[in-house]
């Protein structure tokens, strides 16, 4: 029996440990909740970036204040996808916009806050300190699920 308890103790610290790695802890508190719950079809005339690696597209009128999700595909069945509202800027709802100068990047227009898309939508540069909230995705016969 006392070797089951630490087994447990065990398996619950590593859980802790786990969750307090990730890159979606507090960095996804700065900009408020939202319900998100979005289906795409990656092969839509409005998402056919997404058809490629290191494709973008900003799926309007969702996320906090409706600033969108920026959808990246970083390779064939792997997707992150992102809150349009910059982090440093929240409260003015400034949004985030594909960086044209940077294929895995993101640029706000009012904070000049570039963030990179690969990872954890961390800033790069800019007066952002908090990386983008991230949404958990997944991908099944052409369809991209995009949820909390």
């Amino acid at each position: 029996m006392l070797r089951f308890a630490k087994i447990c103790v065990w398996a619950v610290l590593l859980l802790v440990v786990l969750t307090n790695v990730s890159c979606h802890n507090e960095i996804d508190d700065v900009v408020p909740l939202v319900e998100v719950r979005v289906r795409i079809n990656t092969l839509s005339a409005n998402y056919i970036d997404l058809q490629n690696d290191y494709g973008r597209a900003i799926i309007p009128n969702e996320g906090f204040g409706s600033n969108g999700i920026l959808v990246f595909r970083v390779a064939e069945n792997d997707y992150r996808a992102y809150d349009c509202t910059c982090t440093a800027c929240v409260s003015a709802g400034c949004a985030v916009k594909c960086d044209e100068g940077n294929i895995a990047g993101a640029v706000c227009d009012s904070c000049g806050s570039k963030f990179e898309l690969i990872e954890c939508g961390m800033p790069t540069s800019g007066k952002a300190k908090y990386a983008l909230k991230s949404y958990r995705t997944s991908f099944y016969d052409n369809y991209l699920k995009i949820r909390n």
